[in-house]
């Protein structure tokens, strides 16, 4: 059994159980990536009722016999006193009984008050099973960064938090066989505290999904003809996101002269918000709310029809939408948070504004609308990257690690001496 202890939830209808479509689509790719060398992959998980269901997001029920098991647990929605005092013991005495049976525990950390991942990571360990920890975002950068204009209370919380979340990753990839952390600011920060680390960027687009040269071509020539841009964001409606920073600098850059587009897709709380924005900036003809659509290889091929991606987080964030981006041959116009500039270096297919900066962000946006074939050599370093970062690359090269480090861990294992 590869057990996979993780604080997504799992959404229960009576006695059906659901994950949301992209969650699902990561477990099959996983699946299929371990050839069934371990067994079932178990997701142990809390859980919440169906009707709790965000907007913008799609549910799947996981058929029969598909080699991908869910395991629920406490519900999800208990407060981090009443997860100490209530949920934590049965949590625990799930992760035992199931750990137990597991060739491999697969974990990391989410969250210090709740450290739901974090204690199946703790019980696999103390079992002596092979393990891997996973992190895909620097919490401690983003803590900073979400804080940095808050009351002195509240950057003195942040502060503690991020001081207790960083020793509590240290003491995880110090005894974990693989570490798989996101971009290489993680890997700067953990990586000389780990026993085997590798970095990471997690994808689930298809190789067969990455945009045709020649239809890359022509997108660019038409493109180099109409001196504007279309720009698209793609994901959930959250205000940790920034899309209301991204309306204030489109609007700010049109009074510069620029000619642009934003679409964008996807559902969430802060939508109504965003559509009285742009109403109230006059901009409701250039920017389009699509709602959510399903991730799928028609998705991929809509985003090709764009010119970049546009994302202004408020903080540290590790999108898959940048690698999306890729596949449909788009760069990257975002804010310098540390993770895009690592891709920035890495793939050379990103254009980098200042930080929470809308005049100068504004300004860099404006130029591009007067000479877009800046973005040319961006999109062909794009797609140059999407057939590296596919899926099929991405989780082979994952399989391999684990069964390398499940290996070691094994032999590791006989040649300790009886206690």
């Amino acid at each position: 059994m590869y057990l996979l202890p993780i604080h997504v939830p799992i959404y229960l209808d009576g006695e059906t159980r659901y994950v949301t479509t992209e969650w699902w689509r990561a477990l099959e790719l996983l699946r299929d990536s371990l050839k069934g060398q371990f067994g079932d992959i178990v997701v142990a998980a809390p859980c919440v009722p169906v009707e709790a269901l965000a907007p913008g997001q799609m549910l799947v029920p996981p058929p029969p016999d598909c080699g991908i098991s869910l395991r629920p647990s406490f519900d999800l929605r208990c407060r981090a006193r009443d997860f100490w005092s209530r949920h934590r013991s049965r949590w625990h005495h799930d992760l035992l009984i199931l750990a137990r049976q597991a060739d491999v525990v697969h974990a990391g950390l989410d969250d210090v008050y709740r450290p739901i991942m974090f204690e199946g990571f703790r019980v696999g360990v103390r079992l002596g099973k092979p393990s891997l920890f996973v992190q895909d975002t620097d919490i401690v950068v983003q803590q900073r960064q979400l804080s940095a204009h808050a009351g002195a209370v509240q950057r003195s919380r942040a502060m503690a938090y991020g001081w207790i979340y960083e020793r509590m990753c240290r003491w995880g990839v110090a005894r974990a066989d693989l570490s798989l952390l996101k971009g290489s600011n993680l890997m700067t920060r953990y990586g000389r505290y780990a026993k085997n680390a590798h970095e990471f960027h997690d994808t689930s687009f298809s190789i067969r999904d990455i945009i045709a040269g020649d239809l890359l071509e022509r997108r660019l020539a038409r493109l180099a003809r109409r001196h504007s841009v279309r720009l698209v964001y793609c994901g959930r409606l959250t205000e940790y996101k920034g899309l209301s920073v991204s309306l204030s600098i489109l609007a700010r850059a049109r009074e510069l002269g620029a000619r642009v587009q934003f679409d964008i897709i996807g559902d969430g709380p802060e939508r109504s918000g965003l559509e009285r924005q742009a109403q109230l900036l006059r901009m409701s003809r250039q920017v389009n709310f699509l709602g959510a659509l399903r991730y799928d290889s028609a998705l991929i091929a809509r985003l090709a029809s764009y010119d970049a991606l546009l994302f202004t987080p408020k903080a540290e964030d590790t999108p898959r939408m940048i690698f999306d981006g890729y596949a449909a041959g788009l760069p990257t116009i975002a804010f310098d948070v540390p993770y895009v500039q690592g891709r920035e270096r890495q793939d050379q297919a990103a254009v980098l504004l200042p930080f929470a900066n809308i005049e100068r962000s504004a300004g860099i946006l404006a130029e591009i609308c007067q000479r877009p074939e800046r973005l040319f050599v961006l999109a062909h370093n794009a797609r140059k990257a999407a057939e590296y970062h596919c899926a099929e690359s991405w989780y082979a090269r994952r399989a391999a690690w684990t069964l390398e480090a499940i290996e070691r861990h094994k032999h590791v294992t006989a040649l300790a001496p009886a206690a």
